[in-house]
C-alpha cells in the first residue's frame, strides 16, 4: 500500500508540474527549499538510526517526519521532472530567464542527498546489526561473503552517487543500486515473505529510478540547441 501511495505521490506531483507553468524564479526558489529538506532528511535519518534515542515520543515524531519527507521528496521530483521535460522537449530557452541547469543542478543535489548518504546510513544500520544480518543471511541461503559484498556495494554505490557532481559516477553507481534491489525483491519473494517486506527496497529502488531520469535529463540539457537553418 505504502508503494502505490508514493507512485500516486509520484503521479500528482508531474500533474502539478504540467499544471504550473514553469517559472525560473519558482522553481529556483522551490528547488533551493527542496535542497534543505533533502539535508535535513538525512540529518533526520541519521538520528533515528544511530542517536540511541530513549523517548518514545520524539523517536515515533521522528519516524514521521522522515516518512512524510520521502512523500514530498517523490512529489518534488515529480514536479521538476515534469518542468523540465516540457523544456527539453521545446528546446527553447533562448531569451528565457529559465535557468534549466541550474535547476536540474539543484533537483539532482537533493535527491543525491537523500539516496547516496541513504544508503551509507543503511551500510551502518547493517554494521550495527551485523550479527542479526548474518543469520538471516544464512536463513535466506546465503554465505556471510555474500553479506560483505552487500555492504561493500552499498557502501562504493553511495560514494559513487555522492561523487557524480566530481566524477559522474552517479548512473553507474545507481544502475548497480538497484539490481541489489531488485535481489532484496526477488530474495524476499523466493523466501515467500509478505511483499511489506520489500517496501524499503522498492522505496530505494523507485528513487534511485527517478534519479537515472534526472541524470538524463543533465545529459540533455548539456548538448547544445539545434540550430534552425
Amino acid at each position: 500500500m505504502p508503494i502505490l501511495i508514493f507512485i500516486a505521490i509520484i503521479l500528482a506531483g508531474c500533474l502539478l508540474g504540467f499544471i504550473i507553468k514553469p517559472n525560473g524564479q519558482q522553481d529556483g526558489q522551490i528547488s533551493r527549499i527542496y535542497m534543505v529538506i533533502a539535508s535535513l532528511l538525512v540529518f533526520n535519518a541519521a538520528l533515528v538510526n544511530f542517536a540511541n534515542i530513549q523517548n518514545a515520543a520524539l523517536m515515533n515524531a521522528m519516524v514521521f517526519v522522515l516518512n512524510w519527507g520521502k512523500s514530498l521528496n517523490f512529489l518534488l521530483i515529480g514536479y521538476f521532472l515534469a518542468h523540465i521535460s516540457q523544456l527539453l522537449k521545446s528546446k527553447n530557452q533562448t531569451g528565457s530567464p529559465y535557468d534549466l541547469q541550474r535547476i536540474i543542478s539543484n533537483s539532482l543535489w537533493a535527491i543525491t542527498m537523500i539516496n547516496g548518504f541513504g544508503f551509507i546510513i543503511e551500510t551502518g544500520y547493517k554494521l550495527k546489526n551485523f550479527d542479526d544480518l548474518v543469520q538471516q543471511f544464512k536463513d535466506y541461503g546465503y554465505a556471510r561473503w555474500f553479506l560483505y559484498f552487500i555492504i561493500i556495494t552499498e557502501t562504493l554505490g553511495g560514494i559513487g552517487i555522492l561523487l557524480h557532481f566530481k566524477l559522474k559516477t552517479g548512473p553507474l553507481a545507481a544502475l548497480g543500486l538497484m539490481i541489489i534491489m531488485l535481489g532484496v525483491v526477488f530474495t524476499n519473494w523466493h523466501s515467500n515473505n509478505p511483499f511489506a517486506y520489500s517496501y524499503p527496497a522498492v522505496d530505494a529502488f523507485m528513487s534511485l529510478g527517478l534519479m537515472m531520469i534526472l541524470y538524463g535529463f543533465e545529459s540533455k540539457a548539456q548538448e547544445p540547441l539545434a540550430v534552425d537553418r
